[in-house]
């Protein structure tokens, strides 16, 4: 196609006339997005033209537009390669090559031509000079240039930090800045759920931002990405993807697109618990035995999923109690729930039915404790490889698997579980050939468990890390090296068990009529800092802490197991099977007085789960 001269008088726009401090003088924000939205097509070369390009000219008569170089290039020239004839602008839509320099493709580009000979020549090699589209981007206060246009360069990018091949654009004063093509036109502001096919959400659209300092960084705990969970402290100076009503944060590689494994990857994605699609992650998922964490509230423990509808059997003999134990049903206010400690599990019990003791002891059990079986074959151990063990573990009260290790009486450290390393304050399944005891929670929990902290991903028992792996609830590491944590291991996420077993999906606070809901990093529409409403001390919003969204108010995890509710107004209470009768509240509710027992065994529902950086 020839290039003709318009027939028109050409104007000058300069679209960014307070480049480059155009971000920080603008008042109006729509009329700065507005401005770095606009584009339109070159007439001469059939690119855009765009905000960063800033100069253009403009036919005020029709719709015609050209960059500024494209105006000064000559449709008419005479070349010394080629004197016997002038050479016409074209705009190439063929391949070919420059017949002089013999390596430039010519598709879609203008060139010089002999319209008799169809002489070819670039415009680099028909100038003499270097022809180059100026752009002004708002990152860097000098004009950048494209560099080795003629052939494709591989280099790392200074705006994502990445190795790319292709189109860079350098500085033409500091001669140290390069910046790949694409990273150069990517969008100003994006949805994450565009970038990403809809695999991440976000409410608010994201804001490129060309750098985050570190001291920004550390006031807000050092973020992370939303997308691949790293870091952006190895280098402040790389450009991100944020949120400006909240803190969100995404690299922007990241934020722009999603890649699956690769196939060297895809053969262990199943032990991995790792899957690239929602679909994967169903199939694996329905073919395994799952346990989803979090628990929905204090009421619902993970037992009842593993095990049938409640049977309400209104007597029952337990081997691990010498008195019959009876099914107690209460009617209570919702909010202000009966709560005990089951001497099962160790939780509380916050929703009938239970079973007491018909003697008046001070026993109680969950009614799903108390089906609680008496033996289990091939008990988990520490090791996957090891998951079926060769020994059945039997169902015993604290105080034989105490008995069963003299040393216990010297020190309460040596009740510890197996698996989760951690003191035990109930029952526990017991081996008497290997010695090991296993707590209730632990001794059930199928290979596979779920938790919406990484939603799509399946985590399994592992006891080999990295020594600076850490809980991604509580961001705490692994101090013992015998102890185990839930992980994902292609993504490198981690969790106590007792982080992932023991804090609910709801909770309560005595001072918020609402349910607190259990965060995992900084909440929508919240950019300012967080404050336990408990200790009163800050929160470190990258890692899990309960948060009520109609109140704004937050509370540390560690906290909420402090919080006493409001005495319970018990109506109603009675025993199934025998008639109605008063029951003192002082007998039902034993607080935390069976916390404390001969060897100061602290119960894991009353002390803090995970030490928190944050308090």
């Amino acid at each position: 196609m020839v290039v003709l001269q318009h027939k028109h008088s050409l104007f000058l726009i300069d679209l960014n006339p307070k480049y480059p401090r155009d971000e920080q003088v603008y008042d109006d924000e729509e009329d700065l997005i507005i401005k770095q939205a606009f584009q339109c097509l070159c007439a001469r070369c059939e690119q855009e033209i765009t905000y960063l390009h800033r100069y253009y000219y403009k036919c005020d008569q029709c719709d015609y537009s050209l960059h500024k170089l494209c105006e000064k290039i000559p449709t008419k020239l005479q070349h010394a390669s080629h004197s016997a004839h002038s050479l016409t602008l074209f705009l190439d839509e063929s391949l070919g090559q420059c017949h002089t320099c013999k390596s430039t493709p010519l598709y879609k580009q203008l060139k010089y031509q002999c319209s008799r000979c169809m002489f070819n020549i670039c415009l680099h090699c028909a100038t003499g000079d270097v022809q180059y589209h100026i752009i002004y981007h708002p990152s860097h206060q000098h004009p950048l240039i494209p560099v080795c246009r003629q052939r494709q360069i591989l280099t790392e990018c200074d705006a994502c930090g990445k190795e790319h091949k292709g189109v860079f654009y350098e500085c033409i004063t500091c001669f140290h800045f390069l910046i790949h093509k694409d990273c150069v036109f990517q969008q100003k502001r994006l949805l994450i759920q565009d970038g990403t096919y809809g695999r991440f959400s976000h409410t608010h659209p994201l804001v490129l931002t060309y750098s985050f300092p570190i001291v920004d960084q550390k006031a807000k705990f050092y973020p992370t990405c939303r997308v691949c969970d790293n870091s952006f402290s190895e280098n402040e100076n790389l450009w991100v993807y944020k949120c400006d009503k909240c803190r969100y944060y995404a690299h922007t590689d990241c934020a722009n697109a999603i890649h699956k494994p690769s196939s060297s990857n895809s053969e262990s994605n199943e032990d991995s618990g790792y899957v690239s699609t929602f679909e994967e992650y169903k199939e694996l998922k329905d073919g395994c035995h799952v346990l989803d964490l979090p628990l929905p509230d204090l009421s619902k423990n993970r037992f009842t999923a593993l095990f049938s509808k409640e049977s309400n059997e209104m007597t029952i003999a337990h081997n691990c109690h010498e008195h019959p134990l009876i099914l107690v049903d209460s009617r209570c206010n919702d909010v202000t729930k009966v709560e005990d400690l089951c001497n099962g599990c160790d939780s509380q019990i916050t929703t009938v039915p239970f079973y007491k003791c018909a003697n008046g002891c001070n026993f109680v059990l969950h009614e799903w404790c108390g089906r609680l079986p008496t033996q289990v074959k091939g008990h988990p151990s520490r090791e996957p490889d090891d998951y079926h063990h060769r020994h059945a573990v039997v169902l015993k009260p604290k105080e034989m698997c105490i008995s069963y290790n003299p040393r216990t009486f010297l020190s309460h450290d040596d009740l510890r579980c197996l698996v989760c390393y951690n003191n035990y304050n109930g029952f526990a399944y017991r081996c008497t050939k290997c010695d090991d005891s296993i707590d209730v929670w632990c001794a059930l929990i199928p290979r596979f468990i779920t938790h919406k902290s990484h939603p799509y991903h399946l985590f399994f028992k592992v006891l080999k890390r990295l020594d600076k792996d850490y809980c991604r609830l509580c961001l705490s590491g692994f101090t013992n090296p015998e102890e185990t944590s839930f992980s994902c291991s292609l993504c490198n996420f981690h969790l106590h068990p007792k982080c992932a077993l023991l804090l609910p999906e709801t909770t309560r606070h005595k001072y918020d009529k609402h349910p607190m809901t259990l965060c995992y990093s900084p909440v929508e529409d919240h950019i300012g800092d967080y404050f336990c409403e408990v200790c009163e001390e800050e929160i470190n919003p990258n890692g899990a802490f309960y948060h009520c969204h109609e109140c704004l108010q937050s509370m540390h995890t560690t906290c909420a197991p402090l919080v006493p509710l409001s005495k319970p107004h018990i109506h109603d209470l009675h025993v199934k099977g025998s008639h109605e009768t008063d029951v003192n509240y002082e007998d039902l509710i034993r607080f935390n007085k069976t916390v404390t027992n001969l060897f100061q065994i602290p119960s894991s529902s009353t002390v803090p789960q995970g030490p928190s950086t944050s308090s």
